[in-house]
């Protein structure tokens, strides 16, 4: 059978942080909430939802934009846009409702065979917005409501312009490895910080030294990251070695990263150790699905 030709789009992918780890009534509750907050950052992009192919993703949303879209414009008002309905979202809500977003943005050719969507593109985004570092920045981001984070061929194109309204100051590259040991780099932004908290400001080797580094206090009184920020950042590239001995599992001391290992991001948010326990970890080494 003939695959269906391939249409290109721009692809906004989104995800609620900690979505598990909320009760199912807080769940349903996002689920709902998240689509009139990306109806209102949409249309602030001059888009509307009702007319952008849409796949639900439970935690998150899959959205493909037509490839006539202004990029600028739809990552500068579509970043403005979530900021201002997240920030009327947390006006709301509690503390057990607070909805904060990693979000990814990539260009790409999707093929779509009714509600199944396939493509190297969506692929590539997905581990961009599952990596680690960018994980580390949001939680280490605790004023912000999202963090977004760019393929390289967007930030290229898109931050590279020095186009109005778009900062390239406030972009850092943050490095990762794939399960299948590719190393890949996105770009992080925060809106409200003058670079995002916790990345070098020097783009580093994707190898982690002998040693590691340990990890810094969570915004801790630093707006943004590299040599100003007011704790060290940890390296730009997180794995872990032995996750059975890691500090976490004992119970004791913050983790240390060391040489390049295992995968941060997968498929399937999990991985299993050697005795068959699924777990997932991020730079900070937390457990459990997020």
């Amino acid at each position: 059978m003939v695959s269906s030709d391939p249409h290109s789009y721009w692809i906004v992918l989104l995800d609620i942080e900690d979505f598990s780890l909320r009760p199912e009534v807080s769940q349903a509750t996002l689920h709902g909430e998240l689509y009139e907050v990306v109806e209102f950052a949409l249309a602030r992009a001059g888009l509307s939802l009702a007319k952008c192919p849409v796949q639900d993703r439970g935690d998150g949303m899959l959205i493909l934009a037509p490839v006539g879209t202004s990029p600028t414009r739809l990552l500068r008002e579509l970043t403005r846009g979530l900021e201002d309905a997240l920030r009327a979202h947390q006006e709301k809500y509690n503390e057990t409702h607070r909805m904060r977003l990693r979000v990814g943005l990539h260009q790409g050719l999707v093929i779509r065979q009714g509600k199944r969507w396939t493509g190297t593109a969506i692929n590539d985004l997905a581990r961009l917005v599952d990596a680690g570092p960018v994980k580390g920045v949001l939680a280490r981001a605790r004023r912000a409501q999202l963090v977004l984070v760019l393929s390289e061929s967007v930030h290229a194109m898109v931050v590279g312009g020095n186009y109005p309204g778009i900062d390239p100051a406030a972009y850092l590259p943050a490095d990762f490895v794939t399960k299948h040991d590719e190393r890949r780099r996105g770009w992080v932004t925060v809106p409200g910080y003058s670079a995002p908290p916790g990345l070098p400001a020097e783009p580093r080797g994707t190898s982690g030294g002998a040693g590691g580094t340990p990890l810094p206090d969570v915004d801790a009184g630093g707006e943004g990251g590299g040599a100003g920020a007011a704790t060290p950042a940890p390296p730009s590239v997180f794995t872990f070695n032995d996750v059975t001995n890691s500090p976490i599992a004992a119970g004791t001391n913050p983790v240390s990263f060391g040489s390049v290992g295992r995968d941060v991001v997968h498929g399937d948010k999990y991985e299993h150790n050697e005795y068959g326990d699924k777990y997932e970890h991020n730079e900070y080494g937390t457990t459990g699905e997020s």
